[in-house]
């Protein structure tokens, strides 16, 4: 199914700009507070360990990229957009994370514990070897408990925010959207047995299980930043 919305070659441009756009004149017009120096740093910091991840499965064709609706300009072999995906994405998501924890009190919760946390992420782990012959699946939840384990050893009291949870779940609607656009097009194109074929609408399972490991990892430089910065 195609989009009328979206125009050849320049459809995931199209999409990073819906992305990045709208949250910039947000964060502009309403004068959200916003620590620039920690979202540089998370971006910075995480950003390349998925784009590394990116090349690897795209030259190993776990997933690629529909010419169709790609500008045809490439950073080695990823299309230039796929790269400004990991600027925006952030960018815009860590607005939501700014509005909640300015304008909302926040609370404990209690019962997510280290030694939780921990087990949760050491289970994926072992659970992973049923996957191994699934290419996005398998590095996929290698990413979920990598993310679960930095968030704990840097930030603990971030998973045990109930802020930071909601924070979660709001991020998955423009999840849904933007995903869709590009699963449904298809911008991305998935590799045969690189996943496990259990879809929401389009999108892959594999892809919210992805967007829940980069907030995990985003959210947990970006908590870290914030503390560096403001003490120097």
């Amino acid at each position: 199914m195609e989009f009328s919305l979206f125009l050849p070659h320049l459809a995931y441009l199209e999409i990073d700009s819906m992305i990045f756009f709208p949250t910039l004149v947000i964060s502009l017009a309403f004068h959200v507070k916003r620590m620039y120096k920690s979202l540089i740093t998370a971006i910075g910091t995480i950003s390349p360990i998925y784009i590394v991840w990116d090349f690897l499965a795209t030259l190993k064709g776990s997933w690629g990229f529909n010419p169709k609706w790609v500008l045809g300009i490439y950073v080695v072999n990823l299309p230039v957009e796929e790269v400004l995906f990991f600027v925006v994405t952030p960018f815009a998501t860590l607005l939501i994370y700014d509005f909640l924890f300015n304008k909302f009190r926040d609370k404990e919760l209690r019962f997510v514990t280290s030694r939780k946390v921990v087990g949760t992420a050491l289970v994926i782990l072992l659970l992973d070897f049923l996957f191994l012959s699934y290419s996005y699946t398998f590095v996929d939840l290698v990413y979920l408990s990598a993310s679960l384990l930095t968030a704990q050893f840097l930030d603990g009291e971030m998973l045990r925010s109930r802020n930071y949870w909601v924070f979660v779940l709001l991020t998955f609607i423009p999840f849904l959207v933007f995903d869709y656009f590009l699963t449904s097009l298809p911008v991305v194109v998935y590799g045969t047995h690189s996943i496990l074929g259990i879809r929401i609408l389009t999108i892959p399972v594999e892809d919210a299980i992805y967007s829940l490991s980069m907030m995990n990892f985003y959210t947990s430089i970006y908590r870290v930043g914030a503390k560096v910065w403001s003490s120097t």
